[in-house]
């Protein structure tokens, strides 16, 4: 009998936790307001790729996408982080894509450039939380849009799509 109670009285605790968790992260959850739609091209230069692994989710921080830019290009591109960076998440609505707003208009990042030429790969991360875009994403179809300027002053991006269930 004692060693019932002790197994009701486990399961009672670790259901309270369970319901604890699950409070904390619904009062936490943050969803980005759908912003501007785009309409440029994308991955529209030679020789230049954008790759991304399958995005993880962590209920405190949304979702974390790890890509890697490859280049054998001859040309020379620059990524500039100018204070909303050069990193954006978009969604797929009816066939156009929208850029998601940021959930925060002060951003405390310095300006930051970094240049790619040939044979050269540049790897970073977009945690949702961090960038600014909530924590929490709807269901459907996403991309990872990266911004570049090419020697010439054209600017070019490259993006990769990912899927949210």
């Amino acid at each position: 009998m004692k060693k019932a109670r002790g197994w009701c009285i486990a399961a009672v605790v670790i259901c309270v936790i369970c319901i604890g968790i699950w409070g904390i992260g619904k009062a936490t959850e943050e969803y980005p307001e759908i912003g501007e739609a785009v309409s440029y091209a994308v991955n529209d230069v030679d020789d230049i790729s954008l790759e991304i692994d399958e995005p993880s989710w962590s209920p405190f921080h949304g979702y974390t996408i790890r890509w890697k830019v490859n280049t054998e290009s001859e040309n020379t591109y620059r990524f500039d982080a100018d204070g909303t960076g050069f990193e954006f998440l978009e969604c797929c609505i009816d066939g156009k894509w929208y850029r998601l707003a940021y959930t925060q208009d002060n951003f405390p990042y310095n300006s930051l450039s970094f240049e790619l030429g040939k044979g050269e790969s540049l790897a970073g991360s977009v945690v949702q939380k961090f960038e600014d875009y909530g924590t929490r994403l709807e269901q459907g179809l996403y991309r990872l849009t990266l911004e570049m300027t090419g020697e010439n002053g054209d600017v070019h991006y490259l993006a990769q799509e990912f899927e949210v269930e």
